[in-house]
């Protein structure tokens, strides 16, 4: 009986392309040029979008992959069961940080991205949450949070002008960081 439960399972992996169906979802794609590709972005298959790549087929149906380390893609959304999905490029120099930070808070004047990397040492996974703040002049701020990062003096210094902000960071823990900034938006 076993070998039959094998058999299936098996077959059924090799028919869904290594384990995965794709699936499509209205997105689009703004190139480094910033030109946008309003488009279908692929999710699933080996040919799908994914840490490394950007997967997408053309209106007019043709399909291209743009690979991370190309550079050619500054920023890629998608809806997700009316969800909207933004990422944008940071080229941090690093090849672990850089790649798409997907966009947590929109408001006025703050702009939250975050990346989160998961690093297994001796078995033991661990999550770091990397982020890129903006304002409202388009200046920015990158930090992750730890112990020892020095995160709440590196937003110190960017919230030099803003008292508010000064204030309301007396309190805040690093799990807080996103809750922080959409207070400081009014959401």
């Amino acid at each position: 009986m076993k070998q039959v439960v094998f058999i299936f399972i098996a077959l059924f992996l090799c028919f869904t392309k290594n384990g995965q169906a794709q699936e499509l979802r209205d997105g689009y794609v703004v190139l480094a040029k910033r030109d946008t590709i309003n488009c279908k972005i692929v999710f699933g298959g080996p040919k799908g979008t994914d840490k490394t790549q950007i997967s997408i087929v053309t209106k007019e149906g043709e399909k291209k992959i743009f690979k991370t380390k190309d550079k050619k893609v500054f920023a890629y959304g998608f809806n997700q069961v009316g969800v909207p999905f933004d990422y944008l490029f940071v080229d941090r120099g690093i090849k672990v940080e850089t790649g798409f930070y997907k966009l947590v808070e929109k408001g006025d004047p703050y702009k939250l991205y975050i990346q989160n990397i998961n690093s297994t040492t001796k078995g033991v996974t661990v999550t770091t949450s990397y982020y890129i703040l903006f304002d409202e002049n388009g200046d920015s701020l990158e930090f992750f949070v730890s112990g020892v990062s020095g995160w709440k003096k590196k937003l110190e210094v960017f919230f030099e002008n803003d008292p508010a902000a000064l204030e309301k960071l007396e309190d805040v823990s690093r799990q807080d960081i996103v809750q922080f900034i959409k207070s400081l938006n009014g959401n």
